[in-house]
């Protein structure tokens, strides 16, 4: 039985939809639902087979992991859902609270290096987490990620907003990677065919979820309080592959956030699954 791990929310839903909607057998595999940074942690000791997680936690320990070809999340020029939010502008920050989510680590990285190399300012970080509760009833800026994003921006209390794939795009002309699938190299070794036969699912599940924005919409925009447009549009923004951009964006990344790591896929004849 693979034990595969699904961030628990909406950018999520087009790679697994064949499987949500049952039109993907998921028979031989357990999905565990969490917030990125939970399921970093739970691939990383082990808990898992195989997991979508935060391109940070890939570079990080990519010796331990092999990825999961074509498969990403990404976004160009902007993300909608990775903001960084604040009562006043940037340069006011300096020294000033500024709360990051604990949900995340990629985001928070991005943050923190934006801050710091192209702000020029050091803020003092502080943690929440909404579902412990703890974030200050008015904070000076935060950082949200996912469907905590595409709610809080209708809030329209914070009248300065950076969007992080914009600010990433603005320096490099490159998209930004959040997100990869990845599998453990100690499962792909115990399970090499049971890993390969859930891929080949998986990209079928995903070109699935790509031709059901409208379906998609229509089932899960209510469930985070979105309207079906600004959720359709937002899936628009994404990219759910893993090409020579996307790749040449995580090694720049890796670079400014001073990770040496490198690049290992899981060997399957990804152009047979394309015909």
């Amino acid at each position: 039985m693979l034990r595969v791990g699904k961030i628990e929310y909406l950018n999520t839903i087009p790679v697994y939809y064949g499987f949500l909607s049952g039109k993907v057998d998921s028979s031989g595999v357990v999905f565990v639902e969490e917030v990125p940074s939970e399921l970093n942690k739970m691939l990383r000791e082990g808990k898992l087979d195989i997991s979508v997680i935060s391109s940070y936690e890939y570079l990080k320990n990519s010796q331990n992991y092999l990825l999961l070809p074509n498969l990403s999340i990404s976004a160009k020029k902007k993300v909608i859902s990775v903001l960084f939010l604040s009562t006043v502008p940037i340069h006011q920050l300096h020294r000033k609270d500024v709360w990051l989510t604990r949900s995340s680590m990629t985001s928070r990285e991005l943050l923190k290096y934006l801050l710091r190399e192209v702000y020029g300012i050091e803020p003092n970080y502080r943690f929440y987490s909404l579902k412990e509760g703890n974030l200050p009833k008015n904070p000076t800026a935060l950082l949200t990620i996912g469907d905590d994003a595409l709610k809080m921006i209708k809030t329209q209390k914070f009248p300065f907003v950076y969007d992080l794939a914009e600010e990433w795009f603005n320096l490099f002309s490159l998209p930004f990677v959040f997100a990869v699938w990845a599998v453990r190299k100690d499962s792909f070794k115990e399970k090499r065919e049971e890993v390969i036969t859930f891929y080949e699912k998986l990209i079928k599940s995903k070109k699935i979820g790509l031709d059901s924005y409208k379906e998609i919409c229509k089932n899960f925009s209510s469930k985070i309080s979105i309207c079906e447009d600004l959720c359709k549009n937002y899936l628009k923004q994404l990219i759910y592959d893993l090409n020579i951009e996307e790749l040449n964006s995580m090694e720049k990344f890796s670079k400014v956030i001073n990770v040496v790591s490198s690049f290992q896929f899981i060997p399957v004849n990804y152009l047979r699954l394309k015909s």
